[in-house]
């Protein structure tokens, strides 16, 4: 289980689990395939891992990220949708309930007990799922655009002038519409996309900074450091020292536990 604050985050596809998200506090906008759904404090969804997950949550928001892995989750979300979809009006509760019972615990909780929680939360959801959102505004095109253009092309935008000239807008329109639908600005965003990428490559370790600034597309080493500093707190060095491989009990269950 994580829970993040304010910011872009994306995760890589993995094979074989569920990723449930619920706002404790705010609001957030996922994008997983071709889903890009608006998710307020006390709802809640769920996504395969197997598609790329992006997260933008608003200035003022935590979110709750639970990762279940085994069959019991896969054929319950494989069954919500079929049934409906896998969006859960009030979800944010039953993964509430989780949430604080693990956090009351001060020592690591036992994969049995994680596993019985974690069913416990899957049959709360369970027959509860929706497509969506009711009453939702979908973004307009040229948002959606520049969020697919930012995602896939971050580390070759020059700025904001040449994602609005791609766009054959503005660039005050394009700024208006999406601070309206997306809570940043345009530049905002593509530099929270290139700090969250720039994290992955520090924590695989090997990298120089120098190559991650440039692969990140920023417009060289001092400026990076300078941005990540002020988006996560401390320096590239180190945050790539801050960073060990998560440790793993052999004892999981086989049907379900949590990450």
């Amino acid at each position: 289980m994580l829970i993040v604050n304010s910011g872009v985050l994306e995760y890589p596809p993995h094979c074989g689990c569920w990723r449930v998200l619920a706002p404790l506090e705010g609001s957030l906008r996922l994008a997983a395939g071709e889903l890009s759904l608006p998710l307020a404090a006390g709802q809640a969804a769920a996504v395969s891992s197997e598609e790329e997950l992006t997260l933008l949550a608003g200035a003022d928001s935590r979110v709750c990220l639970i990762t279940l892995c085994g069959s019991a989750a896969d054929q319950v979300f494989q069954s919500c949708k079929a049934q409906g979809g896998l969006f859960f009006e009030r979800g944010g509760a039953v993964v509430g309930r989780m949430m604080r019972v693990l956090l009351s615990r001060h020592r690591t909780v036992p994969a049995r007990e994680a596993s019985e929680l974690a069913y416990s939360m899957l049959m709360g959801l369970y027959g509860t799922s929706t497509a969506g959102p009711a009453g939702k505004n979908t973004m307009p095109p040229v948002v959606e655009a520049a969020l697919g253009i930012i995602r896939r092309d971050y580390a070759f935008l020059d700025g904001i002038a040449e994602l609005a000239e791609r766009l054959e807008v503005s660039q005050e329109y394009l700024t208006r519409c999406f601070c309206k639908y997306i809570g940043v600005t345009p530049g905002k965003y593509l530099n929270q996309v290139r700090i969250e990428n720039a994290k992955l490559l520090l924590r695989q370790g090997g990298h120089s900074i120098q190559f991650v600034s440039d692969a990140c597309g920023f417009a060289n080493a001092n400026y990076f450091a300078r941005v990540f500093r002020t988006n996560v707190g401390i320096n590239p060095r180190d945050y790539t020292r801050s960073q060990q491989a998560p440790a793993f009990s052999d004892d999981v269950g086989n049907s379900l536990y949590v990450l």
